[in-house]
């Protein structure tokens, strides 16, 4: 009877468990459901594992769905990102080069991809979890494969207003935004890189 006692215990606070991360879950569902699209200029800094500042920059960001993204850095150096939904172009003015990237392959076990996707199969590669009192939810994967290993995002009421990445180098990268719109006419232009034809062109898929 001991054993069985145990065992419906053991099973009870896994179902236990599995409820409250379904729903965290759909909670933070809820918090990015009026983020169709995402505007805002951000601030980050970025420590290594001994917490030492290693780079700050400021820039723009911009993000649609399905799977589209626009970062735009503006100081130190220029540098635009561009994820069309296929692809990665990376456009570096200072060098005047373009790299192009397999998106799919860029964003395998990344947790920044649920900004932009809300299929089951995407979140499916996650786990998350709410920090008790506090609007702050750590994302992980499921999978120890990608670059990125932890992402928090901080919300104030249903906007989003930074986020936290660790890296598999355990550099911790922090950006916080202001200017946030979610409310703006998404146009092609946006997520359409171009660049002179004197670049130089790295096409990496």
């Amino acid at each position: 009877m001991g054993k069985v006692l145990r065992f419906m215990s053991l099973s009870l606070l896994t179902l236990s468990l599995n409820v409250l991360a379904n729903s965290d879950e759909m909670l933070l569902k809820q918090k990015l459901a009026d983020m169709e699209q995402y505007r805002a200029s951000f601030k980050q800094v970025v420590k290594d594992s001994s917490d030492e500042v290693v780079h700050q920059s400021t820039g723009r960001l911009v993000m649609a769905r399905p799977n589209k993204l626009r970062w735009q850095t503006d100081s130190p150096d220029e540098v635009l990102l561009i994820a069309d939904g296929e692809k990665v172009w990376n456009i570096d003015r200072f060098v005047e080069q373009v790299t192009i990237m397999s998106q799919r392959l860029i964003i395998a076990d990344n947790p920044f991809v649920l900004l932009t996707n809300t299929s089951e199969e995407a979140w499916s590669q996650f786990e998350i979890t709410k920090l008790a009192d506090t609007e702050k939810f750590v994302v992980t994967p499921k999978a120890d494969k990608g670059q990125i290993k932890r992402l928090i995002l901080k919300f104030k009421g249903n906007q989003l207003i930074g986020l936290t990445m660790r890296d598999a180098q355990e550099q911790t990268s922090e950006l916080r935004f202001t200017n946030i719109e979610t409310q703006f006419s998404v146009v092609d232009d946006m997520f359409n890189p171009t660049f002179p034809e004197t670049f130089t062109v790295d096409d990496q898929r």
